[in-house]
């Protein structure tokens, strides 16, 4: 009779066969500090990376951070003396983490961060078109505007790559190309929807005249609109992330563009990328997501007569797109189906 036992080590669970010299590979673990588990974009994030983690066969911990940039230090620190096969973090300051990280990676544990690009040596970096995305967003909110107007923004957190981007790109496009536009506010928000509803509640007092909202991310644009909505106020919207729950906008125009990365698609694909590191397998170190604009065809014939042209999905076909994450990044696709070009 064969004997099985079982060992742990670290939190990693080894297998081996007793008697016949033969072992099986643990079963890796992944580690994820996130920047919070609330936000419904990390919900969805985590829902379709427990289903990438089943499908390729490792095993998912995830931490909340909280907004807490100690916090989330902490977390990687825990994962480093766990020993985790890999760790993923959604940098709340890309600066700020390099040195826990330089630790991870003298630990030999590979490191992805998400959706930023953090200098700490020989992580692995999972980006985003941001600059150029955010900028056809600006554009297109521009250009139906009529290039006049005051307009506001609500962002993530400061040092983090991705929303940093995204102000920029936003704020250099209307600033190049609509000097009639004044940004009469931008508000950073931790990614937080009470404090985007707070910052709504606070510009559409005091700028009544205020024509449309920017969002770096989908949550805080559906939260300003309820807030419009309450005050009976009017505003157009552009935004990122491709949220279900932004289509009806999208459809009756009130939305003039959203860019689908796809909360599910995202935390599939770092999950998947991490598995494959962790397996042993060979990645680039920047490696990027392929997105979609979304628009309703109303809103880009509309754009189109104006000399914005793009292409673009409707909402029901961004629904389709979402969640077509197993097909386009599961375990059975090559190594570069990861990432495309810049």
């Amino acid at each position: 009779m064969t004997l099985f036992s079982r060992i742990t080590f670290g939190g990693l669970a080894a297998a081996m066969v007793l008697g016949t010299g033969v072992a099986f590979a643990a079963e890796p673990v992944l580690g994820l500090a996130a920047i919070d588990l609330q936000n419904s974009f990390f919900v969805r994030m985590k829902e379709a990376g427990d289903t990438a983690a089943k499908d390729y066969g490792v095993k998912s911990s995830w931490q909340s951070a909280e907004g807490s940039l100690e916090k989330q230090v902490g977390i990687i620190e825990n994962f480093i003396n766990q020993k985790v096969s890999a760790i993923l973090v959604d940098p709340l300051d890309k600066n700020a983490l390099i040195p826990v990280l330089k630790k991870a990676e003298a630990a030999g544990i590979p490191v992805v961060t998400m959706g930023n690009k953090v200098e700490a040596g020989a992580n692995y970096s999972t980006l985003y078109p941001d600059y150029q995305n955010m900028s056809l967003v600006a554009k297109a909110l521009g250009t139906t505007l009529g290039g006049e107007g005051e307009v506001a923004l609500l962002v993530g957190t400061r040092g983090n790559f991705v929303s940093d981007t995204r102000e920029k790109a936003f704020v250099d496009t209307l600033a190049k190309e609509f000097p009639k536009i004044k940004v009469v506010g931008i508000e950073p928000t931790g990614w937080d929807s009470a404090k985007a509803t707070n910052a709504a509640q606070t510009w559409l007092t005091t700028y009544p005249d205020l024509k449309a909202i920017g969002c770096i991310s989908d949550s805080l644009c559906l939260a300003a609109d309820a807030v419009a909505k309450a005050m009976d106020h009017k505003l157009l919207y552009g935004g990122y992330d491709g949220d279900s729950e932004m289509h009806p906008l999208l459809e009756s125009g009130t939305m003039v563009m959203d860019v689908l990365t796809g909360a599910y698609r995202v935390g599939y694909w770092n999950i998947a990328v991490a598995a494959r590191l962790a397996k042993g397998e060979t990645l680039p170190h920047d490696l990027y997501m392929p997105t979609f604009f979304v628009a309703s065809d109303a809103t880009a014939e509309a754009l189109k007569a104006k000399g914005v042209t793009f292409e673009h999905i409707t909402p029901a076909k961004a629904e389709i797109e979402a969640k077509n994450y197993t097909a386009q990044l599961g375990p059975s696709v090559p190594a570069s189906a990861m990432t495309v070009g810049k």
